[in-house]
């Protein structure tokens, strides 16, 4: 019976993997590669983290069947995720839903003008399997230690974007990077917390 879960487990990832198109390049970046990187991309220190793999095998916890579509929506690589006060999801944004579908193409963040208001249309479905304060618990500093959220409670939206340097191309995360803070921008009263999650080891995992 393990053996027919583990088999089954696998057969997911591959799916998860294969149906958005992943240029797989599996490279662990150590805590010397990530801040390379963060430099490279420009992203402010103190918001800047890593996810942790065992993200993964909190989504891999929820049934496979029935929340496939959610599972794969939330294993990419590229996201904008928008959450309100209340720790809610409330507009979604990934690689899958903005790509041409050609490996080397640009993503389009900005389907439908997306963007143009704040908080932007969801392009992908909103759902509740990843509240804030669980998605927070996975996010961690280059040295692993967990990031201090005693200040979150003052924002009124809290956006976790995911970036990467090696899948799909440093320039579709530096695109979405650009079009998320430009969009912070229109927020009006509204306090906006961004913070910048590199995602790259949960894939190598």
């Amino acid at each position: 019976m393990r053996l027919k879960k583990t088999i089954l487990a696998i057969l997911s990832f591959v799916l998860i993997i294969s149906s958005c198109k992943h240029r797989i390049n599996w490279k662990y970046l150590s805590q010397e590669d990530l801040e390379n990187f963060r430099k490279e991309f420009n992203l402010p220190k103190e918001k800047t983290f890593r996810l942790d793999t065992n993200y993964i095998r909190y989504l891999f916890s929820f049934d496979t069947t029935s929340y496939a579509d959610q599972i794969k929506n939330h294993y990419q690589p590229i996201q904008a995720l928008y959450y309100d006060r209340n720790g809610q999801l409330v507009s979604f944004h990934i690689n899958c839903y903005a790509s041409a579908g050609l490996p080397d193409s640009d993503f389009n963040w900005n389907q439908q003008n997306a963007f143009a208001s704040f908080v932007p249309r969801t392009v992908a479905p909103v759902d509740s399997i990843l509240p804030l304060n669980k998605h927070l618990s996975f996010i961690k500093t280059f040295d692993y230690k967990p990031i201090d959220t005693t200040g979150f409670a003052v924002f009124d939206y809290t956006v976790i974007v995911y970036w990467s340097k090696h899948y799909f191309g440093a320039k579709n995360s530096k695109n979405l990077i650009k079009i998320v803070s430009d969009n912070a921008a229109l927020a009006g009263n509204n306090k906006v917390n961004l913070i910048y999650v590199n995602s790259e080891n949960i894939l190598y995992y």
